[in-house]
C-alpha cells in the first residue's frame, strides 16, 4: 500500500455527520431527528423533499410522522426474519443496514432506536451473556473469572460496527434511549458514575459508553424541554451556536451542520470568537467584563452566552488565584493550594452580576 500525505487544500470532499440524540420517553428524539435529517438531506442534495432513510426498531413508531415527512424511506427492522425465526439485533445486521443505506444513495439515515444494538435481543449485552454461558457451561461460580473472556469475543464485533458508523459515506443520526440516574440528595449530583462521565447529567444512555464520544456531536434531551439539547455531552465549538439548550433543534439545525460538513459557513470564525472569550476570562472578571462590553463582545454576545458558565468559572478561578497570590511573585502554587469552593462561588457571582448589569444598560440604551 502506497502512503501519501495529501495537502488539505486538495481535499474538497464533504465530511459526513454522525449525530447522537439520547433521551427518555417524551423528549422528542424521533421528531427532532426527522427535522434535522430533513435539513441535512436538502442541503446535501440541494433540493427540497430529498429522501430520509429511517431504520425503525420501535414497532414502526416512525410511521406516526409519515404525513409530516412524506420523504421518509422506512425500514421496519425487527428481531425476527420473514419466516419468524429470531435473528436479533446483532452488530452484523446493523452493518448490513448501513451498507444498504449507502447503496440506496440516501443522503442521511436515522437509526432509531440504536439501543437495541446494545441491550436488545441479540445485542451486545445479550451476546455477552450467551457467550459467558457457553464458556462456563452453566457454572455460575466461574462467571466472574471468565466475564472478560466473553467480552473479548463480543467487543470486537461491536467495535467493527462503531467503525462502520464513523466511516459511513452517508450522514447518520443515532437515537438511543436514556434512563434516569439515582441522585445523591446531599450533593444534588448522580449517586453513581455514568457513561457520560459527568456527575451533573441525570440520564444514562442505553448504549455503549464509547459510542457517544465517537459521534460528531452527542446530546441528551430532557422531558422538561422536548427537542432541546439540554445536556451537551460532546459539542464542538463549531456547533455551540447551533445547539442552544433553550431552543428545540430543527431543520435549520440540520442545514447549518450540513453546511459545516461541506466546508462552508462561519464555523471557524465562531470558534475563534469563543477561544478569544475564554482567553479573556482567564485574565479575570475585570478583563472579561471589558471584553463583554467591547464591540466584539456585543456583536457576538448570543454566541458567547453558549459558554458563559465556562467563562464565569474561568474568571472566578483567575481572580481567586490572583487574590491568594498577594504580592509575592515567587509564591509556590502548590503551597497556596487550589481556590476554595466559597472563593470560586463568590468570584463567579460577582462576575455574573457585573455582566448582567452591563447587559441591562445595553438594552436600556
Amino acid at each position: 500500500m502506497t502512503i501519501r500525505f495529501i495537502p488539505v487544500t486538495e481535499i474538497n470532499d464533504p465530511l459526513t455527520l454522525s449525530i447522537g440524540l439520547s433521551g427518555g420517553s417524551g423528549t422528542g428524539k424521533t421528531y427532532s431527528a426527522l427535522l434535522m435529517a430533513r435539513g441535512i438531506a436538502e442541503t446535501v442534495t440541494g433540493r427540497p423533499g430529498a429522501p430520509i432513510g429511517y431504520v425503525d426498531t420501535e414497532n414502526r413508531r416512525a410511521l406516526h410522522y409519515k404525513q409530516a415527512f412524506p420523504e421518509m424511506m422506512h425500514f421496519d427492522f425487527q428481531a425476527v426474519d420473514d419466516s419468524g425465526k429470531v435473528v436479533g439485533f446483532g452488530p452484523e445486521r446493523w452493518i448490513e443496514v448501513i451498507d444498504a443505506a449507502e447503496a440506496a444513495g440516501l443522503p442521511v439515515v436515522i437509526l432509531d432506536s440504536f439501543s437495541h444494538a446494545w441491550e436488545g435481543v441479540g445485542g451486545v449485552l445479550d451476546l455477552h451473556a450467551t457467550t459467558l454461558d457457553r464458556l462456563t457451561r452453566g457454572d455460575d461460580s466461574k462467571k466472574d473469572a471468565r466475564s472478560q473472556l466473553a467480552w473479548a469475543e463480543v467487543k470486537p464485533r461491536y467495535r467493527r460496527l462503531i467503525d462502520r458508523i464513523v466511516r459511513a459515506k452517508t450522514n447518520i443520526i443515532i437515537c438511543t434511549r436514556a434512563k434516569p440516574v439515582m441522585q445523591d440528595f446531599k450533593t444534588g449530583k448522580n449517586a453513581r458514575k455514568t457513561k457520560t462521565r459527568r456527575a451533573d447529567v441525570p440520564w444514562d444512555p442505553a448504549a455503549d459508553g464509547d459510542l457517544m464520544f465517537e459521534m460528531t456531536t452527542m446530546v441528551i434531551l430532557d422531558p422538561a424541554a422536548p427537542g432541546c439539547p439540554v445536556h451537551q455531552i460532546k459539542v464542538a465549538d463549531q456547533f455551540k451556536g447551533l445547539l442552544d439548550p433553550r431552543r428545540p433543534m430543527g431543520a435549520e439545525t440540520g442545514r447549518a451542520m450540513a453546511e459545516w460538513a461541506k466546508g462552508q459557513g462561519d464555523a471557524q470564525r465562531q470558534k475563534e470568537v469563543l477561544d478569544h472569550a475564554r482567553a479573556e476570562a482567564r485574565k479575570g472578571k475585570e478583563a472579561f467584563t471589558a471584553f463583554w462590553a467591547s464591540d466584539e463582545g456585543k456583536a457576538h454576545r448570543a454566541l458567547i452566552k453558549t459558554i458563559i458558565e465556562e467563562c464565569q468559572r474561568l474568571a472566578a478561578e483567575a481572580d481567586a488565584e490572583a487574590e491568594r497570590a498577594d504580592d509575592d511573585p515567587f509564591a509556590d502554587t502548590a503551597e497556596r493550594g487550589e481556590p476554595t469552593a466559597e472563593e470560586l462561588a463568590k468570584a463567579e457571582a460577582e462576575a455574573m452580576a457585573e455582566i448582567e448589569r452591563q447587559h441591562r444598560e445595553a438594552e436600556a440604551a
